[in-house]
C-alpha cells in the first residue's frame, strides 16, 4: 500500500487553496483533485517547494462522470488509500448549464458527480478516515422532492439550483454517516459561512456597493476552509461544523420524506458508471 493521502476536490479555488495549503503544511499528502490542472499546477508546486508533505494534482471534472470515473479508477490502480476526501469542489452558475447526461450542471457537480465520487471511493478510504462534504446555509431554503432534477432553462434560478445541491448533500451527510459507521468511516458536513470567493459575484448593478460593504466583513478562505478541517479531523459523525463548533444535522433531514427518491433516481442517473 503506498502512502495515505487526503484528497481536496476544487483544490485550486479560493478555500480549496486554503484547505490545501493548511494540510500540507500540517504533514498531510494531499491530492488536489482540479478540473484545470495547468492553472492550479504553480500551487501544488509551491507546496511542494514549502512543506514536507508529498503534494500531487489530478484531473478531476464533476460535471463529467467519465472523469469521474477515471479518476477513481486512477486511485484504485496506484493503490493509493485515502485518510480523508474533502469535497469541497462546487459551483453557483448566473445561466442554466446542463451536464452530459442532461442534469443541470449545479446540480450535477455539487450532488450527482460528488455522490458518484465518493461511492466509488470508499472502498479505499482507511478505518478511522473521513468523508467530508461541503454544505451552506441555503441548505435551509432548498427543496427535495420529486422535481428535484426538473430545472430547466426557463424555471432555472441560481439560488434555487444551488440550495437543492446543497440540502441533497446535507441529506446524503446524514445517510452516509449512519450507513459508514460500521466501517468506522467518519461522515461529517462543513459549513464555510459566506466567504471572500468568486462565488459570492452576482454579476449584478449593486456587486461595486457589495463589495465595499460586505467583503471586509466576511469570512476570508481561510477562515471559510475551518469548517472542513475540523470536521476532517474529528471523532465524530453526523455532524455539521460551523467552524470549530458542531452539531447533529437535524432529524427532519436524517429522515426526510424524499431521501429514497432521491437516492433511486440519482443511482437511475449514475449506474453505468459504478
Amino acid at each position: 500500500m503506498s502512502k495515505s493521502y487526503t484528497i481536496v476536490t476544487g483544490a485550486g479555488g479560493s478555500i480549496g487553496q486554503a484547505i490545501t495549503r493548511a494540510l500540507a503544511r500540517e504533514g498531510h499528502n494531499v491530492i488536489m483533485a482540479c478540473r484545470n490542472i495547468a492553472k492550479d499546477s504553480p500551487l501544488c508546486d509551491r507546496l511542494n517547494d514549502e512543506c514536507n508533505s508529498k503534494v500531487r494534482i489530478m484531473q478531476l471534472d464533476l460535471s463529467s462522470l467519465d472523469s469521474v470515473a477515471r479518476f477513481a479508477q486512477d486511485i484504485h490502480r496506484e493503490d493509493i488509500e485515502i485518510d480523508t476526501l474533502i469535497n469541497n469542489a462546487g459551483v453557483m452558475l448566473k445561466h442554466y448549464q446542463a451536464t452530459q447526461q442532461g442534469v443541470e450542471m449545479t446540480v450535477g457537480v455539487n450532488f450527482v458527480g460528488t455522490y458518484l465520487l465518493t461511492r466509488l471511493l470508499v472502498p479505499t478510504i482507511r478505518q478511522g478516515g473521513h468523508i467530508t462534504f461541503t454544505t451552506s446555509l441555503t441548505r435551509y431554503i432548498g427543496k427535495v422532492d420529486h422535481d428535484f432534477f426538473n430545472l430547466t432553462p426557463d424555471n432555472y434560478g441560481r439560488f434555487k439550483a444551488y440550495s437543492r445541491s446543497k440540502l441533497a448533500t446535507t441529506l446524503l451527510t446524514a445517510h452516509l454517516a449512519q450507513e459508514l459507521t460500521s466501517q468506522g468511516i467518519h461522515v461529517n458536513a462543513g459549513d464555510p459561512g459566506v466567504v471572500d470567493t468568486g462565488m459570492i459575484h452576482m454579476d449584478a448593478w449593486f456587486d461595486p456597493l457589495a463589495d465595499r460593504l460586505f467583503r471586509p466583513i466576511i469570512s476570508t478562505p481561510e477562515q471559510g476552509a475551518i469548517s472542513a478541517l475540523c470536521a476532517s479531523n474529528s471523532n465524530v459523525s453526523g455532524q455539521i461544523f460551523d467552524k470549530t463548533r458542531h452539531h447533529d444535522i437535524p432529524s427532519k433531514w436524517r429522515n426526510h420524506p424524499h431521501w429514497q427518491w432521491l437516492l433511486d433516481e440519482t443511482h437511475r442517473i449514475i449506474t453505468p458508471w459504478l
